[in-house]
């Protein structure tokens, strides 16, 4: 079923090298042949094996999106919301996919863009959320919003998050916003302490184009993506956000369920 697998570790992490080798060593003696190296992952790699944890599996999720390539998550730690293998089971959950028991599920991206004068300054991608955001003050930040070129408000807050179905778990969960199963083709807007309590989180067709202009701000702001890289930005630049043209697919083992893990993570059922 998989003939070539690209193994990819947690940076500068002893613990996830040396569960990498482990697993290599099995993928090996299986006949199935094993990447390394990054270039050789994008060429030739019909599924990747991320070893870490959720946030590696951002980053890679990023990488190589276009590639088309699968993806398999095996967590170090707790039970991630994307790297869902615990790695006391990683070996015969391994055997197992490669002798085709698996579920396979696509997730979206934001494609993004940074707008300066009406000329393109950066281009980015998100698997969860991409953020505005104003820096270390206690002054809000003000912009505009559009949809598909529709004005719908201007805005008074900390910040907007625009997420994934994906990132519906992640920082918009924690400012209110709701959470959409992953297969839902659908945009979030989560607005941050916004000033008028009446904005409410909104959800958007999949296919919509969201646009936010700066208007306000004491200094800077900030626009970070998946909180892992952040760009600063002043009054009048702009994002424009939509949904990418290629999806991820996640690998997930056999009798995999969605709603296990969100009870698990959210501890839903438990006594409190």
């Amino acid at each position: 079923m998989f003939n070539t697998i690209g193994i990819i570790c947690k940076p500068n992490d002893f613990t996830s090298q040396k569960t990498a080798w482990e697993l290599g060593v099995f993928i090996k003696d299986k006949g199935v042949t094993l990447l390394e190296d990054g270039d050789d992952i994008e060429k030739d790699a019909d599924l990747i094996v991320v070893v870490g944890g959720d946030g590696t599996i951002l980053n890679t999720a990023r990488t190589y999106v276009d590639s088309n390539i699968p993806i398999l998550g095996v967590n170090l730690g707790r039970l991630g919301f994307l790297a869902d293998v615990p790695v006391e089971s990683m070996i015969p959950i391994v055997s197992g996919i490669l002798k085709g028991e698996y579920i396979k599920e696509k997730r979206s991206l934001l494609s993004c863009q940074i707008e300066r004068n009406g000329k393109l300054i950066s281009q980015h991608l998100a698997l969860n959320e991409v953020v505005v955001h104003r820096n270390e003050t206690p002054r809000m930040i003000e912009f505009e919003l559009f949809v598909d070129d529709d004005f719908v408000n201007n805005q008074r807050a900390d910040g907007i998050i625009v997420t994934t179905p994906t990132g519906s778990t992640a920082y918009a969960l924690s400012s209110g916003g709701p959470i959409m199963h992953p297969s839902t083709n659908a945009i979030c807007l989560v607005s941050i302490s916004p000033h008028t309590m009446s904005h409410r989180p909104f959800i958007l067709h999949g296919e919509s184009e969201v646009l936010i202009t700066l208007l306000d701000c004491e200094d800077r702001a900030t626009i970070s993506f998946d909180a892992q890289s952040a760009v600063s930005v002043s009054v009048g630049d702009a994002l424009r956000v939509k949904q990418h043209d290629n999806f991820v697919h996640l690998i997930h083992p056999k009798g995999y369920d969605y709603f296990e893990i969100i009870r698990s993570k959210l501890h839903w059922g438990q006594k409190v």
